[in-house]
């Protein structure tokens, strides 16, 4: 019964339900990949401009590409057969961060080869850093939120966060991410310049969308169908040949492949279990929050100002201060991964 009213609501035959074109599902996938890159890449200072023929065009050819087509495939996974609790979207975003094996080889490789702590091959630090807290967070947790409030008439990713979007919350959430970026930006100059290009071009994505009125529909509506879905793997399949070929050389031997492979493998299990425990589930009520422009300005506003006067203190950081922030990044992903276990077995 729950599999066949999914396929009624996607079809849009029942209550007469509307569906949104495929030229507006298609930019909410483009907006949503830009979100997403935005958040783990810009913020990171990885890629300063990913959006733009700017440093060269490989974060406009592949990197957002990537980023977009990961997160609609964990998005379709998770609206599709489960409910947008965090347990759920954490282990989304987990999985969503396996990509830095066997597409770029930093779970091997390292940041600095060889990483300072290695066990069957796979760099320690690496992988709880990437795959438990930044992927999860910036890349996944943060755009679907933003996503639904912003661009749906959805707000159930924010039922498990509502203490986190709040002014407060996001006045600290925008400090924190300007220290973030501050850290990898060689100039105020270029930070300042770096935060408002990005910005700007977020902002307007989310005008354009809200100008036409196409915040109305659902995000199962705007995500992609099965059909559709299937497209997004072939595009990543794609996507894992090319960056697999490029990476080729950061491979290990036979035993890191299968200690990835086994990460892959608990991480998919948990997945699965979260899927149907939050099908299982009823969402409590609490009140959705809105998407406010001012309140847009003014996260953008501290973000870029933080990250524009702290990249004069932080461009040179001692290796010392960035063993303690890896270890700080350590202990907070190992944190929501014992977040998101106790939440699948007290719910179980």
């Amino acid at each position: 019964m729950y599999s066949g009213y999914r396929r009624l609501a996607e079809n849009g035959l029942a209550l007469n339900m509307e569906n949104p074109s495929f030229k507006a599902k298609l930019l909410f996938w483009v907006t949503l990949g830009v979100f997403s890159t935005f958040f783990a890449e810009v913020i990171s200072g990885s890629t300063p401009y990913p959006f733009l023929p700017i440093m060269g065009v490989w974060g406009m050819v592949m990197v957002t590409p990537l980023y977009a087509t990961h997160i609609l495939a964990f998005a379709y996974l998770v609206y599709r057969y489960g409910k947008p609790r965090f347990h759920t979207l954490f282990l989304a975003g987990a999985l969503f961060g396996m990509y830095e094996a066997y597409a770029t080889g930093v779970l091997w490789a390292g940041w600095s080869e060889p990483p300072p702590i290695l066990l069957f091959d796979v760099g320690v630090i690496e992988t709880i850093v990437l795959v438990l807290f930044w992927h999860p967070v910036f890349a996944f947790i943060i755009p679907i939120v933003l996503g639904e409030v912003a661009l749906t008439r959805d707000t159930g990713s924010t039922i498990d966060l509502s203490r986190f979007t709040t002014r407060k919350s996001l006045v600290v959430m925008a400090v924190v991410a300007g220290l973030l970026q501050s850290m990898n930006m060689a100039s105020a100059g270029m930070a300042l310049a770096v935060g408002a290009v990005n910005i700007a071009i977020v902002a307007v994505f989310i005008f354009w969308w809200r100008k036409r009125d196409l915040q109305r529909f659902s995000m199962q509506q705007l995500l992609p169908n099965k059909r559709q879905f299937r497209w997004v793997l072939v595009v990543m399949v794609l996507q894992y040949l090319f960056l697999g070929a490029v990476s080729a050389g950061k491979y290990p031997d036979i035993a890191g492949h299968i200690a990835v492979l086994g990460l892959y493998a608990l991480l998919t299990w948990l997945f699965v279990k979260s899927l149907k425990t939050s099908r299982d589930t009823p969402l409590p009520a609490v009140t959705p929050p809105t998407y406010q422009w001012r309140r847009f300005a003014l996260v953008s506003v501290i973000f870029i100002s933080t990250s524009t006067i702290l990249s004069a203190f932080t461009g040179n950081i001692n290796p010392v201060v960035w063993i303690i922030i890896l270890l700080s990044y350590s202990v907070l992903g190992i944190g929501l991964f014992a977040v998101t276990l106790g939440q699948l077995y007290r719910r179980g």
